[in-house]
């Protein structure tokens, strides 16, 4: 007797049954659950309701317009503000809408100084949509010519 020794006659034998069970099992279940995401919206059955005008419950806000009227002093919405109560103001605007945006109005005299201070308020607002106000500039030699 040899018990650590296969005999010559012996061959290897693997079973196959329970793999092609498995393997036939896996295919139902993919066919069955691929047939479930093949449905048109039109075989179910739903009825979705209809409208004239489909418009969002709450429309975002306009843009706020802050005007630079000298160093430190600003208005929006036709009050004067000095740069630490803008920025309060500017945070009670995000509160009440996350994407809140600004518009930045300036005279072209005023320096870029007055416009990063308006900026940083802007920032300790976190408010992220700044724009700033500019018309293009007319050259002396074709303000009467039509392009």
């Amino acid at each position: 007797m040899h018990y650590g020794h296969a005999s010559a006659e012996e061959q290897p034998y693997i079973n196959m049954t329970p793999m092609v069970d498995v393997i036939l099992c896996l295919l139902v279940f993919f066919l069955a659950a691929t047939k479930l995401y093949d449905w048109e919206q039109s075989e179910l059955p739903v009825q979705v309701p209809e409208v004239s005008s489909a418009r969002p419950a709450t429309e975002p806000p306009d843009d706020l317009e802050v005007s630079i009227v000298r160093a430190g002093l600003v208005d929006v919405r036709g009050q004067s503000y000095d740069l630490k109560t803008l920025a309060s103001v500017l945070s009670e605007a995000k509160a009440r809408y996350e994407d809140q945006g600004v518009l930045i109005k300036g005279d072209a005299q005023l320096t870029y100084q007055d416009v990063a201070d308006v900026l940083s308020a802007c920032d300790v607002a976190r408010i992220r949509s700044v724009r700033l106000a500019v018309k293009p500039k007319i050259e002396a030699g074709s303000a009467g010519s039509a392009r």
